[in-house]
This record gives C-alpha cells, structure tokens and sequence, in this order.
C-alpha cells in the first residue's frame, strides 16, 4: 500500500471517518457548503455552522446538535455520516430507499467484482504488510473501508434482487 501521507480529503475518500470528519467533508462536498446548508435552515447562522464543523476548533462545546446533524443528513444524503454513527457498534449501514434506474442486478454484481479486485490487491498488501508484523493507520483503514462498502454492495444487490422478484410475482 502506499505509505505517504494523504490529505484529509484524500483519507476521507478511502478511510471510515469519525463523526465530526463525515459531517465536516459532507458540509464541504455540499455546493455552496455549510453556508448553503444554514441558508436552508434558516435557524443557524452560516458562520455558527461553520465553527461547529471545524475540524480544527478550539470551543470543544461546540458540536454539531441532533437537528443540525439531521438537517445536514437530508441535505447531502452523505453515507459517510452513516457509517460514522453506525460502525462503533459494528453495524453497516446500506440506502436502499432510492434505488436508481442504474441498480440492476447486472450493474451491482459489476461493481461487486470490482470490489473483489481491489479487496483481492488488498489482501495481498495486507499479507505483505502483516508479514513484517507492520499495519500502517492507512492499511488498516483502507481495507476496514473496503470491507464495509462490499457489505453494503451485496445488501444493495440483495434489494435489488427482491425487487425483481416481487416484479415478477406481480406479472405473474
């Protein structure tokens, strides 16, 4: 694996994050970030929200509060925010509510395969790295990304697949 150092949007696009990261880079990834986020709002201003998504502040009471966290959940529909609450408790968290016209079954195992390509390079990093009994910050967490986002595949492929069935039913 490659042991430079990555940017923090780098890390946030291959590594699970932790609460405050998920909704920093989500803010952030919104067109016109959190400033647009308040605007929706209407209750927060731009700048509170702003302090409050700081990765670096310095006023350790000001956090993100459950309204806010869910206003910025709606609005982006960032899975990284998910996985951030879900995964301290083992959990994967998988959006099957909007299935797109692209969610075949024929596209999702494509993409599962690609996953098994890269979890197969993956593993065979992780084979290298575990035999100098070394596992860098960035191996461990690229291969716990990858683990979870093949998880949230084949469930995706699971509702997908139920899907097609129940439309078969119904035409027969």
């Amino acid at each position: 694996m490659n042991r430079a150092r990555l940017s923090s949007t780098e890390r946030a696009k291959r590594t699970l994050l932790t609460l405050p990261q998920a909704l920093h880079h989500a803010a952030r990834d919104y067109p016109g970030g959190a400033t647009a986020i308040a605007a929706v709002d209407g209750a927060i201003s731009a700048s509170t929200l702003n302090h409050k998504l700081s990765l670096t502040g310095t006023n350790p009471n000001h956090r993100v509060n459950i309204d806010e966290l869910q206003l910025i959940l709606d609005l982006t529909r960032d899975p990284r925010i998910v996985d951030a609450l879900l995964n301290p408790i083992g959990w994967v968290g998988v959006d099957v509510s909007e299935l797109s016209e692209t969610d075949s079954p024929q596209s999702l195992l494509t993409g599962i395969t690609g996953l098994l390509r890269s979890e197969n390079d993956l593993s065979a990093q992780l084979a290298k790295a575990l035999a100098d009994d070394h596992l860098d910050d960035d191996e461990l967490a690229q291969f716990e990304l990858l683990a979870v986002r093949m998880l949230q595949a084949v469930f995706k492929l699971r509702a997908v697949v139920r899907l097609k069935h129940e439309e078969g039913r119904a035409d027969g």
